[in-house]
């Protein structure tokens, strides 16, 4: 049966699924104030959707501060993983409606995330969601990371599918521009990122809630594609 939807479904993690940038904001304080940094809010919220390896390195320049910047990633990345099973993680409003309908419709789903691979994993556990969102794409898996289209692009190629036939959805201004370079349809989750700066970066639309894009098949940028019909054996 021919039907408008998408080929696939590619979220971002922090701030899209969970709402995780505060525990991510608490961790590089700590870890800041050990090496005697004290991080400013416009620094922190700065580096949302960013690397935290890019982060790092100018904290080191403007602060004249030496040492290797992957045990840094390291430290706070411990720190961040205490939080998370001391304090857990809340869903972003409308994440299990849209899961709930996009794989009734068959439509595969990727986490695309720029935070490393065992942050990513405990996250999904702790949420319920690890079973369900097996696809991801993480730091390690990319050499060029937000805003390069590189994690998208990959995300793409590993479902089998064209970018410009993905939905995106993310919540950073630099997501937004990595997905939008990658060629795919992009939303923009309103949270710490105001709905003018996710436009500004390229979202087609912005929205407060996942479900909003539900049914997937009404949202502009959806293209024919075959659905395999299940036929029931009759007895």
């Amino acid at each position: 049966m021919l039907v408008r939807t998408f080929a696939a479904l590619l979220l971002d993690f922090d701030g899209t699924i969970v709402d995780s940038e505060p525990r991510h904001c608490e961790a590089h304080r700590r870890f800041l104030a050990t090496q005697g940094i004290t991080a400013s809010d416009a620094d922190l919220i700065g580096n949302i959707g960013k690397s935290d390896r890019l982060f790092y390195l100018e904290l080191m320049a403007r602060h004249g501060k030496t040492g290797d910047v992957l045990e840094w990633m390291a430290g706070k990345t411990d720190l961040l993983l205490d939080i998370y099973r001391a304090e857990g993680l809340a869903l972003r409003p409308g994440v299990r409606a849209l899961l709930d309908h996009a794989f009734a419709e068959g439509v595969p789903v990727c986490v695309v995330t720029s935070t490393e691979r065992r942050i990513a994993a405990l996250g999904l556990e702790l949420i319920g969601l690890d079973r369900r969102l097996p696809s991801r794409v993480c730091y390690e898996d990319v050499t060029r990371r937000k805003p390069d289209p590189q994690p998208y692009q990959l995300a793409a190629a590993r479902l089998g599918v064209p970018p410009e036939r993905c939905l995106v959805v993310e919540d950073s201004a630099t997501g937004v521009a990595a997905a939008v370079a990658a060629g795919a349809v992009t939303m923009g989750f309103v949270g710490l990122t105001g709905a003018e700066q996710l436009t500004g970066a390229g979202a087609s639309r912005c929205i407060h809630s996942l479900d909003e894009l539900v049914p997937l098949h009404s949202l502009p940028g959806a293209t024919a594609t075959f659905k395999r019909i299940k036929r029931i054996k009759r007895v």
